[in-house]
């Protein structure tokens, strides 16, 4: 009888899997034959890119921020926390490049000074560059991203050709060659989980409740209905709670067809726990309940496939065993598919054991953040709170003092 029940189970398993896979690639296939169509005329844009530190491959990044491609009025402003960034040599070299060159569009620096108590640096720059913003289109774009010159228009064209839009956000795809364990790992969680799944949960609308801010456009209405950034005031996450307020203000967020770029390679396997760790909390703020459940149902399975290969080998059973481990396979072999479907380069086969230890490195990281509830990002650290918003704005806010203004 245990025999039959295994056998069911596995099946049940190996038949939701093959259904989700499907309706996963099938979502991936179709999205090129969804862009919209050119515009008549296209609105001035400003592209606010927050910078702080030296990311991977930057100053290539710089210059690609600068070469838009987009045919109507763009500025971009690069906002930092003060001269003595690391980052600030290189922004100044690639707009004088940009200048030089007599390239479309223009660009500048502005300084935000350190960010006020209870909030982020990012969301501090967010904040100060928006208020800089001249275009009709506003944009924010991280610096870990190389753009093309296509993926800008393609947002825009998007935003503007959907009366309900207040906000688009261009999928992303991280298309470097994994040199280590944690290449493969951060490969994996970006382009199969993340864009993998919004993919599948998109409507006829390519709508979500959330925006992924790696390259996010919003209308300037839509930013003036939600108050700007300074609603996201306490916020670890900018991008998945201003795109939930953008709902709550009766648009929607658009996802494009055109991918983003994220250069990220050389992190180390401590370097991956560290960043996962990061969008887990990142995860707890801001992603629904509705688009995570697809997740729990693959862990579910990964951990439960494991388990009875475990179970049926020592309890004598090898061939059920062996079905075990063939759906336990299959799990990653799931994700690998759904990485290079995205985009992603080919994993080397003396890392590809990393595909299968997000979901059980979840696990000890979601014990650390009960434990101690804090994060270190780009030279801050913040304290955070269940929901994963920033524990001082709480603390001010329970003594009856204002909150200050502003951020993510």
């Amino acid at each position: 009888m245990t025999t039959v029940l295994v056998t069911i189970m596995l099946a049940g398993l190996l038949v939701q899997l093959g259904f989700a896979h499907r309706r996963t690639v099938r979502a991936l296939r179709l999205r090129d034959g969804k862009r919209p169509r050119s515009l008549a005329s296209y609105p001035p844009v400003t592209v606010i890119r927050p910078v702080k530190g030296v990311d991977v491959e930057q100053e290539d990044n710089f210059h690609a921020a600068l070469e838009t491609g987009y045919v109507g009025e763009a500025e971009t402003i690069f906002v930092l926390e003060d001269e003595e960034d690391p980052a600030y040599p290189l922004v100044v070299r690639a707009i004088e490049s940009h200048a030089a060159s007599g390239a479309h569009g223009s660009a500048r620096i502005v300084l935000a000074g350190k960010p006020p108590a209870g909030r982020t640096g990012k969301i501090n720059n967010m904040i100060v560059g928006e208020a800089e913003a001249r275009g009709d289109i506003i944009v924010f774009g991280d610096s870990d991203t190389r753009p093309d010159a296509a993926v800008l228009t393609n947002l825009v064209e998007h935003l503007v050709a959907d009366d309900s839009a207040g906000a688009a956000f261009a999928p992303v795809v991280n298309p470097c060659r994994p040199r280590s364990a944690g290449d493969v790992g951060y490969a994996i969680i970006l382009n199969a989980y993340m864009v993998g799944g919004m993919e599948k949960a998109l409507g006829d609308g390519r709508t979500l409740p959330f925006l992924m801010g790696q390259l996010m456009a919003f209308k300037r209405s839509a930013l003036h209905a939600i108050g700007g950034v300074k609603c996201a005031e306490g916020q670890l996450v900018d991008d998945m709670f201003l795109g939930a307020r953008i709902v709550e203000a009766g648009y929607s967020n658009v996802m494009g067809t055109h991918p983003l770029r994220v250069i990220n390679h050389g992190l180390g396997f401590k370097g991956f726990l560290k960043l996962w760790r990061r969008w887990l909390f990142c995860g707890r703020g801001g992603i629904p309940a509705s688009f995570a459940l697809p997740f729990v149902v693959r862990a579910v399975s990964f951990f439960i496939s494991l388990g009875l290969a475990i179970a049926m080998l020592a309890s004598g059973h090898p061939w059920l065993a062996g079905l075990a481990a063939a759906v336990w396979i299959l799990e990653g072999l799931h994700y690998i598919r759904l990485h290079r479907l995205v985009g992603g380069a080919s994993i080397p086969l003396r890392y590809a054991w990393m595909t299968w230890m997000p979901y059980p490195a979840t696990i000890p990281l979601g014990l650390s953040m009960l434990i101690r509830p804090e994060l270190d990002w780009r030279g801050h650290k913040y304290r955070l709170d269940g929901s994963a918003r920033l524990k001082a704005v709480r603390a001010t806010r329970s003594e009856g003092l204002a909150p200050p203004s502003g951020e993510r």
